[in-house]
């Protein structure tokens, strides 16, 4: 059995039952992180811890889940902040405010966080067209498929493993938090826009679910992706990967980026090579036991 990411970085074990899904796709453990701005006296709401974040103005604070859960806890969690700030009259999500989102893959293996990173790179700007685009620009959630350093970091963590994962290479602003794998056991997507809206939330926490259930699922591959774009075009791809429900919600979004979806899964395709050839590379050197007989094979992995 390949090692999980609870095992590599030694977190705690998860032992709790969890409860119904609710309105979520599955009850994956979530932790939020809600910043609202224009809070002069905000209330404690059950089930979630009030901080200060500096990077706030005007009397900002940060409503974070008091502990990851799932499911309908989570969704009450999710509701409940929501009545409440229904009745704050002055609230204000500003630029400066985001919806941050702790998706637990403790369970997962390492190869299998790789491609629920790919899949993210395949779909970001899709995702993006969620979140709000205005987030794309911001430089505390810099997204993938904008940057050309960080998918040169990508390619460097396929090739060399967990190890080279540490703040030298990668940066706890961008869109996908790789970082907290080794804090929490858990991706960070940090793309949303501020929101204490609760059907905002729920949509976007479902998209996020859908991936981690894309990559347990064995009856569907990222290799079909690239396939399935082109024949069938965007909408299709994105229904192989979301549920069908969230696509009909979000179609006008997915729609307005759909040249940009063709750019993700170019990245992804990259991305996918690069595994390949690590994989390649790992079967050779355990045939040929050595870097003069990898050298010598070179040309039939058709890479330089």
């Amino acid at each position: 059995m390949d090692i999980t990411i609870q095992s590599l970085w030694n977190h705690k074990e998860d032992t709790k039952p969890q409860p119904k899904n609710g309105e979520l796709l599955s009850n994956t453990k979530i932790g939020l992180e809600v910043e609202i701005e224009n809070m002069y006296n905000p209330a404690h709401v059950p089930g979630w811890k009030l901080t200060g974040d500096g990077s706030l103005r005007n009397d900002g604070v940060e409503y974070v889940f008091s502990g990851p859960i799932g499911g309908s806890a989570a969704c009450k969690r999710i509701d409940s902040l929501h009545k409440y700030l229904e009745q704050v009259p002055h609230k204000e999500f500003s630029a400066r405010t985001s919806l941050h989102v702790h998706l637990d893959v403790r369970d997962l293996s390492w190869d299998q966080v790789i491609s629920l990173v790919i899949l993210y790179a395949m779909v970001e700007p899709y995702l993006f067209s969620i979140c709000g685009q205005e987030r794309e620009e911001g430089i505390y959630s810099l997204s993938l498929y904008r940057g050309k350093n960080q998918i040169d970091s990508l390619f460097n963590l396929i090739q060399d493993g967990p190890s080279s994962l540490n703040e030298r290479h990668f940066s706890k602003y961008a869109a996908l938090n790789l970082l907290s794998l080794k804090s929490f056991g858990s991706l960070e997507f940090r793309g949303h826009k501020g929101s204490g809206n609760k059907d905002e939330i729920i949509n976007w926490v479902n998209h996020l679910l859908s991936l981690k259930m894309f990559v347990l699922n064995p009856s569907k591959s990222l290799h079909d992706l690239p396939k399935i774009l082109s024949t069938d075009g965007h909408v299709a791809m994105l229904r192989y990967i979301f549920n069908d429900k969230l696509i009909v919600k979000n179609i006008k979004n997915a729609n307005r980026v759909r040249k940009k979806i063709y750019d993700g899964v170019c990245i992804g395709e990259d991305l996918l090579f690069a595994t390949n050839f690590r994989e390649a590379r790992s079967e050779i050197f355990e045939t040929y036991q050595g870097q003069t007989q990898l050298e010598k094979l070179k040309d039939n992995l058709c890479v330089d």
